[in-house]
Order: structure tokens, then C-alpha cells, then sequence
């Protein structure tokens, strides 16, 4: 962009600078989720999993799509498709199960719960810091839609693998071999939890997310540095997605610049701009086809910035924020190149020896795609729309 003119070098510079609050906010997540990754937060979730389910493969599903919804939640969509599918793999193979309907799940409920909160997908921080909207005014509307988005998941799930899935199996290994919370250490499970204080209460107070998400990290850091040195303690952060966000920010500028954005909002918003309902419905599925054409980064930076630039009024630019965030968070289900997280879900899951074709997750996608968003969409429309 910079060499075809379209953005200028100072233009760049000043860009990545105007994504300060963005970028903190991804230093901060990306450290928090690798702490959480070496306390043995994710195992003790998958060993309370494996005790809940009571021998019920059925129950053991259920479980995983839980834990999964609340890492997702709490610690990010790829923390949860990423940290808890090998986790699970292991617990599942213990049971002697088919691992298919697990697996999935953990990649599935990854997307499907990440619209709960700020903190649980960068592209809902990336929308609403575009859009200028306030990321805890969607909380109210967004943590709702994501239950009825995890509920619907589960049931599509259970109906779909309801054959592999039978009520009850006597394959539950003795509960000792399962890791517990005993080995997360006690001061960090307390830092969790003033960190979770603190970012809502950042929240409410519509305070930067970025330094909130970073100081959060760094009180973890600090908390862990006093139970157990890690050996490299910046592990984890992910300067390579940081570089790939800030050259977003300038990609989209210079699509902006050559009218691509005006282009594309006005075919996606010009016969419905005046009616919030309408503006919220379009741009969720404009930006689900989006993800799965070019991924669902970028397509939450094309369409934020083409939302921005619409004019839209106040009650439909909220709705738009809205339907962008539900669409680009769920739509990168439906195929494998929706989002990195799904990507590197599969080479996983190779490096384990469990191949998953592409049809075969696209068959799963079909169906849990359009079900969630719909579902989401549905109570999104009932809480968010104005009367």
C-alpha cells in the first residue's frame, strides 16, 4: 500500500500508532493465556471434565464444550481451540473414545463462545475500537447471544454424533489420574481472579482495554515469578500476529483510500442502512462470508472500516458493531481458512496422528455455522435493537 501510494510512510507510521490500544490489548492476552498454559489451568479443566462426566461419553462431551466456553470466554477463542484440543485428545483416547466429536468440539465452542466478551476474541476489540464503539456497552447484548450460540453448538453436536455417543460407558479411569487444581498454585488461582475483577471493572468503566489487558498479564506474570520461575517468561507472546495486525490497519487504509470500503458498504448497507434489525442481520453474514474468503482478521478490519465510513446513525452503527463482531467470530466455523486458530487446530491434531479432512470438517461447518449465528443473531436482535 505504502508503495503504490495509497497510503504515505508517515500515514503507515501514524496508523499503527492510532492501533495502540488494539495491539496492548493483544501483548496482553497472548502473555495471559501462556500463563494460564503453564500453571496447568487447562489440565485441571480437562481433569474436572473427565470427573463430571461419570462414565457418560454423552456427559464427557457436554463437559469439554463447557470447559471449552469458558477458556474461550475468559482466555480467548484460539486459547481454547489451541491449549485444550491436545488436552482433550489425551483425556479422550484414556476413555477409549472416538476423538472426532471432542476435537471438534473444542474447536467449534472456541468461535462459538467468543463473542461473550472483549477479552474473549481481538476481533471484538478490533471492531469496536474502529467503530468507536464502547467494546462493555455490547457485553449486555453479546454474553446472552453467546450462551444461545454455545447451547445451540451442543445440541447440533450431540444430535449429529449422537451414534458414537452412547448414554453411558464404564471407561473412567480412576479420578487420581487426572490432574487436579492441587497443582495450580494458589496465589495464581487468586491473581485469576483479581484479574478478572479488574478487567471488568475496566470495562464498565470504559477504560482503554489494551493497558487493562496488559497490566493484567504482567500482575500474572509477577504472581507466577513468585510461585515458580518460568524458565522464559515472554513465551508466548505473539509478535508475529502483533506485526500481522498492524499491517491490517494499513491494508485496510489503503483499500479506504482506493474507495474498496465505500464500494463494499454500500452494496452491503445501502438498501437497509435505516433500519438497525436489517443493518445487524446483513453485516453478520456479510462478514461470515468474509472470514472464509480471506480470513476472519482481516475481514473484521474491511468491514469495520466500511461500516465506519457509511454514515450510519448511532442506533444503526451499535447494530452494525454488533452483526460484525457475530460474524466474523462464528463464521470462520464453516471452513478450515476462517481463522489461524482453525489451521493450526489441524496440525495439531496431525502431529498426533488424527486426520480430520477438510470435507469432513465443511460437512460438521454447514450445519453449526449458520445453526450458531442464527442463534446469536436471534437473541442479538431481541436485546440489541432498539424499540
Amino acid at each position: 500500500m505504502v508503495l503504490a501510494g495509497l497510503v504515505s510512510a508517515r500515514g503507515a507510521v501514524s496508523d499503527v500508532a492510532g492501533n495502540w490500544n488494539v495491539l496492548l490489548f493483544f501483548v496482553g492476552l497472548t502473555g495471559a493465556a501462556a500463563v494460564a498454559e503453564r500453571s496447568g489451568l487447562f489440565e485441571a479443566l480437562a481433569g474436572t471434565s473427565a470427573r463430571m462426566s461419570g462414565g457418560s461419553p454423552r456427559r464427557l462431551l457436554v463437559a469439554v464444550v463447557a470447559a471449552g466456553a469458558i477458556v474461550a470466554a475468559l482466555l480467548s477463542n484460539d486459547a481454547a481451540a489451541l491449549v485444550l484440543t491436545p488436552v482433550v485428545y489425551v483425556l479422550v483416547a484414556r476413555f477409549g473414545l472416538s476423538p472426532l466429536p471432542y476435537v471438534l468440539a473444542c474447536t467449534f465452542v472456541a468461535d462459538a463462545a467468543s463473542i461473550a466478551l472483549p477479552v474473549s476474541n481481538p476481533v471484538n476489540v478490533i471492531v469496536s475500537d474502529r467503530l468507536g464503539v464502547s467494546a462493555a456497552s455490547l457485553v449486555p447484548v453479546l454474553l446472552p447471544a453467546a450462551l444461545a450460540s454455545v447451547v445451540a453448538l451442543l445440541g447440533c453436536l450431540l444430535v449429529m454424533y449422537r451414534r458414537q455417543l452412547p448414554a453411558r460407558a464404564p471407561l473412567v479411569p480412576p479420578s487420581d489420574s487426572w490432574a487436579s487444581w492441587t497443582g495450580v498454585p494458589r496465589r495464581l488461582l487468586a491473581a485469576f481472579g483479581v484479574a478478572v475483577g479488574a478487567f471488568a471493572v475496566a470495562s464498565a468503566l470504559n477504560l482503554p482495554l489494551g493497558p487493562t489487558m496488559t497490566a493484567v498479564w504482567l500482575l500474572l506474570l509477577g504472581v507466577e515469578w513468585t510461585s515458580r520461575r518460568p524458565d522464559r517468561p515472554l513465551d508466548g507472546i505473539g509478535c508475529s500476529l502483533l506485526v500481522f495486525v498492524a499491517s491490517m490497519g494499513i491494508l485496510v487504509d489503503g483499500l479506504s483510500s482506493a474507495g474498496i470500503t465505500a464500494w463494499l458498504a454500500q452494496i452491503v448497507l445501502g438498501q437497509v442502512r435505516d433500519s438497525p434489525a436489517a443493518v445487524m442481520v446483513v453485516t453478520a453474514f456479510a462478514a461470515a462470508v468474509g472470514a472464509n474468503l480471506v480470513n476472519n482478521l482481516p475481514a473484521a478490519f474491511v468491514f469495520a472500516d466500511a461500516v465506519q465510513g457509511a454514515g450510519l446513525s448511532a442506533a444503526s452503527a451499535h447494530a452494525a458493531a454488533l452483526g460484525t463482531i457475530i460474524g466474523a467470530d462464528l463464521g470462520p466455523n464453516l471452513t478450515p481458512v476462517g481463522s489461524v486458530a482453525t489451521l493450526l487446530w489441524f496440525v495439531l491434531l496431525r502431529q498426533r496422528g488424527l486426520e480430520v479432512s477438510t470435507w469432513s470438517y465443511i460437512r460438521i461447518g454447514l450445519i453449526v455455522t449458520p445453526v450458531t449465528i442464527l442463534a446469536a443473531l436471534g437473541v442479538a436482535l431481541l436485546l440489541g435493537v432498539p424499540r
